[in-house]
C-alpha cells in the first residue's frame, strides 16, 4: 500500500474533524468528521475559503498570522462552533516538495477541562512572548552561539531593520574583542550547568557603534532544544553619567583634601616654627625641643605619605590567585606579638577549605592589619576575633573587636578622608582600605555597639573552579 493511500484512509477514519488548508484561505483536504461536523460534503466545504467564510469555520484571519508567519508552531481558540462549543487546534506543517508553501492543519475538538489547562499554559506563553516582543529590554535566543530569535528591541540595540539580517548568525560576533573570551567560556559554563554570575557587564559592536550592555542569561527550552536567552539592557548613557558623576565627585574630593592636607600639616609646622623661634631666642640647644621638632617632622611625612599612596593612579597590576587562608594567617602571625604587648588576644577562625581569591597579595595585607590594627588600638585588653568563611560567590572575612564601639553618627563618617575617631588619626588609611578592596571587586561594612565592640565584614569574590555536572 502506498504512503499516500495509508495517509488517506487515516485522515479520513480519524474522528477528530480536520482539515489542511493553504496559506491563502484555500482548503485542500477534509476528512469525513468534518463533513459529519458542518453538514456538508467534502466538495461543498473545499469550495468555501477559510479566511472568507468565517461564519462557517469561525477563524479570522490574525488568529492564524502567528502559525501562518512561523512565529508559532500552533495556537489554540476556543469558539462557540456549532453544534457544541469546540476547541480549534491550528498547526503549521512541514513544507511538503507538492506544494510551495507550509501548509496548515485544522482540527475541531470538543471542549474539555484538558484542553481548558492546556489553552490556559498558552494563553500565559502568549502574555509573555507578547512581553518579550514589547519589552524596552533586548530578548536574544541562541542554540550553540547562533541566534534563534531576537525581539524588536535587539533589532534596534544592533542597530538593524529586520531580524532576518541577524538570525542564523553567531551572536559572537557582535562581542567586543576585550570581552569575547568571557562571553564565549559563560556560553560553555550555562550549557554545561555551571553556575556563573547572573549579570555581566560587556561591550557589543553594533552599526551604532560600540555600545555597552548588562546582561543576565538563562538556559531554556527553545523549539525543544537547549538554548541560552540573554536579557540585555543599554547601559551606555548611564555609564557616560556615572563617569562624570564621578569626575565631579573626585574634584569636590580633591578640594576636600586638599583642604584636610593644608590643616593636618598647619599643625605640625606651626610647632616646629615655634620652636625654631625659641631656639632662634635662646642660641642654645635643646634636646627636649629637638625631639619634638622631629617627631612633628614624622608626622607631617606620614601625612604626605599616605596622601600619596591614596592619590596615586591605580597600577594594572596582574592579580594572582591567592589563598585567602595563607594571607589571613600570615597577618595574624604578625601581629599577634604586638597585641599580647596590649594585654589582648588575636583568635583566628578560619574555614578548613581553602577559598583562592584573584588579588594583589600585599594590598589585602594592609587591608587587614590596618584594620585589626584599628581594632587593638581602640581596646585596653580583649580578643581580636577573624572569621573566614564561603558566603554566596564571596569568601567573607569578620575582624570583630571588644572594644568602646562606635555611636552610628560616627560610623556614618568612616571612611572620609582625615575623619579618624583617633587623635592622632588621619583616617586615610581606612579610605585606602576602602580603594583597595574597590580594585578587588569586593565591599567593607561596618556595625558597632557602644561598650560592645565594632565588627568589620570584607567580602572578595573567590575563585570558583570548574564542576562538571
Amino acid at each position: 500500500m502506498r504512503k499516500e493511500t495509508l495517509f488517506e484512509q487515516v485522515f479520513n477514519l480519524s474522528l477528530t474533524p480536520t482539515l489542511v488548508m493553504e496559506n491563502d484561505g484555500s482548503v485542500l483536504f477534509v476528512n469525513d468528521a468534518l463533513v459529519h461536523l458542518f453538514r456538508l460534503s467534502k466538495e461543498e466545504i473545499k469550495q468555501r475559503n477559510v479566511l472568507i467564510h468565517k461564519e462557517l469555520f469561525q477563524i479570522q484571519e490574525e488568529e492564524i498570522e502567528p502559525v501562518r508567519s512561523e512565529e508559532e508552531t500552533f495556537v489554540l481558540l476556543k469558539k462557540q462552533s456549532r453544534p457544541y462549543p469546540a476547541h480549534i487546534h491550528i498547526q503549521l506543517l512541514k513544507q511538503n516538495s507538492e506544494f510551495n508553501e507550509p501548509l496548515l492543519l485544522i482540527q475541531w475538538q470538543e471542549y474539555s477541562s484538558n484542553i481548558e489547562k492546556q489553552e490556559e499554559v498558552i494563553r500565559k506563553m502568549k502574555q509573555y512572548k507578547q512581553f518579550v516582543q514589547q519589552s524596552q529590554d533586548a530578548f536574544i535566543v541562541t542554540q550553540h552561539g547562533i541566534i534563534q530569535y531576537m525581539n524588536p528591541a535587539a533589532i534596534q540595540l544592533l542597530g538593524g531593520n529586520k531580524k532576518d539580517e541577524y538570525i542564523g548568525r553567531s551572536f559572537l560576533q557582535f562581542i567586543h574583542p576585550d570581552h569575547f573570551d568571557t562571553v564565549h567560556e559563560r556560553m560553555r559554563k550555562i550549557m554545561s550547568g555551571i553556575s556563573v554570575r547572573p549579570r555581566a557587564e560587556v561591550q557589543l559592536l553594533t552599526k551604532r557603534g560600540i555600545v555597552t550592555i548588562e546582561s543576565s542569561v538563562t538556559k531554556i527550552k527553545f523549539k525543544g532544544n537547549d538554548a541560552i536567552q540573554y536579557i540585555i539592557r543599554d547601559v551606555t548613557d548611564r555609564k557616560k553619567y556615572d563617569e562624570m558623576a564621578s569626575k565631579s565627585e573626585k574634584l569636590t574630593m580633591v578640594s576636600k583634601l586638599a583642604a584636610g592636607v593644608a590643616h593636618e600639616i598647619r599643625n605640625p609646622m606651626t610647632a616646629i616654627k615655634g620652636f625654631i623661634q625659641l631656639l632662634k631666642a635662646s642660641k642654645e640647644y635643646n634636646e627636649e625641643y629637638h625631639d619634638i621638632m622631629l617627631e612633628e617632622l614624622n608626622r607631617v611625612e606620614s601625612i604626605i605619605q599616605e596622601f600619596l599612596t591614596l592619590a596615586k593612579p591605580k597600577k594594572e597590576t596582574m592579580f594572582e590567585v591567592k589563598s585567602l587562608q595563607k594571607i589571613l594567617r600570615h597577618v595574624t602571625l604578625l601581629l599577634a606579638t604586638h597585641a599580647s604587648y596590649k594585654d589582648c588576644q588575636i583568635v583566628s577562625l578560619l574555614e578548613s577549605e581553602d577559598i583562592p581569591v584573584s588579588c594583589e597579595e600585599n594590598a589585602l595585607k594592609q587591608v587587614f592589619i590596618n584594620i585589626i590594627q584599628n581594632g587593638l588600638e581602640s581596646m585596653t585588653r580583649g580578643t581580636i576575633t577573624v572569621k573566614l568563611e564561603k558566603r554566596g560567590e564571596y569568601g567573607v572575612v569578620t575582624i570583630e573587636d571588644e572594644g568602646s564601639g562606635i555611636d552610628e553618627a560616627t560610623l556614618a563618617r568612616i571612611g572620609e578622608p582625615f575623619f579618624s575617631t583617633k587623635s592622632s588619626g588621619t583616617g586615610l588609611g581606612l579610605m585606602i582600605s576602602y580603594q583597595i578592596i574597590e580594585q578587588h571587586s569586593g565591599h567593607i561594612s561596618f556595625s558597632s555597639k557602644l561598650g560592645v565592640g565594632t565588627k568589620v565584614e570584607i567580602a572578595i569574590p573567590y575563585v570558583q573552579e570548574p564542576v562538571n555536572v
